[in-house]
């Protein structure tokens, strides 16, 4: 096919709805064959793309069916590394099951709500027996303090602990943090 026509990157441009990043990109992988310096020829070009994007196409079916053993063994491998990676991030406690975290939640909430309602009858003799407004105060302070360190020597405990479907000694035993103390 000596002396065939060549046209200029711009044409090839507006013919495979391309920029001209992604020709010289497809160039570089060898998809689009460049006759000279920023000229193409159109058969091979356009061949070289539509190859490609069958090529594509097929690997993309390949992918999405995803109907056949190496796939469906590949996905149980990685479901397996997921559960073995999340024992491992609890039994070094750095993940906790989310059923146990709004129970711990839960219990912090009740047991700060019982603290604070609680302060204005364990504070009002020791408030009202201050001889001044800021010893008053002083008390109040010291009873909202108290409370707030009860609070927060509070512990989550793992009841529920994450277990993979290889665990076949049936144990059943608790991977726990530190014991739910209120």
């Amino acid at each position: 096919m000596a002396g065939a026509q060549t046209f200029p990157l711009d044409t090839i441009c507006k013919l495979l709805d391309l920029t001209p990043q992604r020709v010289a990109q497809l160039v570089n992988m060898g998809v689009i064959p460049r006759k000279e310096r920023g000229r193409y020829e159109l058969v091979p070009v356009v061949r070289g793309y539509i190859h490609y994007l069958r090529e594509r196409a097929i690997k993309g079916d390949a992918q999405a069916g995803g109907d056949d053993y190496a796939t469906h063994r590949s996905r149980l491998t990685k479901a397996k590394a997921d559960m073995a990676e999340m024992e491992r991030e609890q039994m070094a406690n750095a993940l906790i099951p989310a059923a146990d975290v709004e129970r711990a939640w839960i219990e912090v909430v009740a047991n700060m709500r019982a603290k604070m309602l609680s302060i204005p009858t364990t504070a009002a003799a020791d408030a009202q027996a201050a001889p001044t407004l800021a010893e008053a105060k002083q008390v109040l302070k010291v009873k909202v303090n108290e409370a707030l360190a009860e609070l927060s020597e509070m512990r989550v405990e793992v009841r529920n602990p994450v277990r993979s479907s290889d665990d076949e000694d049936g144990d059943g035993e608790d991977i726990s943090g530190s014991g739910a103390a209120s």
